[in-house]
């Protein structure tokens, strides 16, 4: 949350702080076989709902933004459905999450709800590690195969990002040999580049690093050029999940400092 105000702090808007609580947090269980006494349902909604009201009041207090207006919302069942709830009722434009990074055991590198959330919610999401301060950013990487068509709502939000932090865009390619482009990258490749020349002119460049796995090539181009963000098309699943969640590399320095920004169409 620091994160994301810190990064839009010149931008007016809402922030909608959302817990999600199990159905056994209701008054009366869901199956309605087991009634809860009367004075322990009076507490567990009450410790839920005073713990979410303290939060935001010092949320209030701390991130003092004429810009910014807090509000809390308190969920019970499902993270997904309640998260869907609530984008198509506040209209919601970006879901924030923090990952606590690799798991020791699964050696993922994203937690099991944040893996869902960008995989199944179509709403543009900003994975924030544990580690991560904010500090203005430089530059945000954006990782592409070019196999997908970036189409203008994808164009529109990588460009907001570019607008709210002043970064410069470094594209970057991995490729496992010396192939050329095939026709199609081709098109899309030239598209992106027209593109980014009419909008965002000598603030971006373009990078290609062959023979090098996708994570170690990721991990030390953000290293080495000071990257700040990464910023991902969230269709190409066959990319994330390379990426993030069946990687067997024990240790990822860039992504226990860099946030993520998941884009959705």
């Amino acid at each position: 949350m620091c994160y994301a105000v810190a990064l839009y702090k010149n931008v007016k808007c809402n922030f909608y702080i959302l817990h999600v609580a199990g159905l056994k947090d209701l008054p009366v269980d869901a199956a309605r076989m087991f009634p809860i006494p009367t004075d322990l349902k009076d507490q567990t909604k009450l410790d839920k709902k005073t713990l979410l009201d303290n939060f935001l009041s010092k949320a209030c207090h701390h991130f003092e933004n004429e810009k910014h207006g807090f509000y809390a919302q308190l969920e019970h069942g499902g993270l997904i459905e309640a998260v869907q709830k609530q984008l198509s009722e506040k209209r919601i434009d970006l879901i924030v999450m923090g990952t606590t990074g690799i798991d020791k055991l699964k050696k993922k590198v994203m937690g099991s709800n944040t893996g869902a959330m960008i995989t199944r919610v179509r709403c543009n999401t900003l994975v924030v590690p544990k580690h991560a301060k904010f500090k203005p950013l430089q530059r945000i990487t954006f990782p592409t195969d070019f196999n997908i068509f970036y189409t203008p709502k994808v164009l529109k939000d990588l460009s907001e990002i570019l607008d709210v932090s002043s970064a410069k865009l470094s594209v970057l390619h991995v490729s496992g040999s010396q192939m050329d482009f095939t026709d199609g990258q081709k098109t899309n490749k030239d598209y992106l580049f027209d593109y980014l020349e009419e909008v965002f002119p000598k603030k971006y460049n373009f990078s290609i690093i062959h023979d090098k796995k996708i994570i170690n090539a990721i991990q030390d181009f953000v290293r080495e050029n000071n990257i700040g963000m990464i910023s991902m098309i969230g269709r190409n699943l066959n990319f994330l999940q390379q990426l993030f969640f069946d990687s067997k590399v024990e240790t990822m320095s860039f992504h226990t400092m860099v946030p993520m920004m998941v884009i959705h169409e």
